[in-house]
């Protein structure tokens, strides 16, 4: 049951992040919805899949983007890596360690994004990308990561205690 709940969960958010937030950006900036639910998601103490999820939609959107083949896998993993660590480390807060996630895993995102850019020989420079992408694409996913935190910990609580029952 939490892998269909998770899989259709991420399916839906890739629908409408390809549907309607790419198409919504501000300035050159675009919100992630899955980078948001798969950090969200592994910050939840009882979710065990979520290095799956990030490498299966990771995958899928390597095939789908433009951007050069595996950056979004890497960075998919990278936001799970960080949200593992923040979550067995340090933090007791867990809203707070999602902002932290966001943030953190928004940047990471588009530093492996530009960075792949310019390797591939695209003109990008990082004063230009750094003001017109990476900082309007942290201030949107921070305004989406409480609302879908508020998604990932409602589906993770109902979905889990049912399983531990039967």
């Amino acid at each position: 049951m939490p892998h269909i709940v998770s899989g259709l969960s991420l399916l839906v958010l890739y629908i409408l992040q390809t549907t309607i937030f790419s198409q919504t950006p501000l300035l050159s900036g675009t919100t992630d919805l899955l980078l948001l639910f798969l950090a969200a998601w592994s910050l939840q103490p009882q979710v065990k899949n979520s290095w799956v999820w990030a490498l299966i939609f990771g995958s899928l959107v390597s095939i789908v983007s433009a951007m050069p083949f595996f950056t979004p896998l890497i960075t998919y993993v990278g936001v799970v890596g960080i949200s593992k660590l923040l979550q067995s480390k340090v933090w007791r807060t867990p809203i707070f360690a999602m902002f932290i996630v966001t943030m953190i895993g928004t940047i990471f995102q588009h530093v492996v994004y530009v960075v792949s850019l310019q390797v591939t020989g695209a003109p990008i420079s990082w004063g230009e990308s750094i003001d017109m992408v990476i900082l309007p694409s942290v201030l949107l996913n921070l305004i989406f990561a409480l609302p879908i935190y508020a998604i990932a910990s409602d589906l993770s609580g109902r979905v889990y205690p049912l399983e531990e029952e039967l």
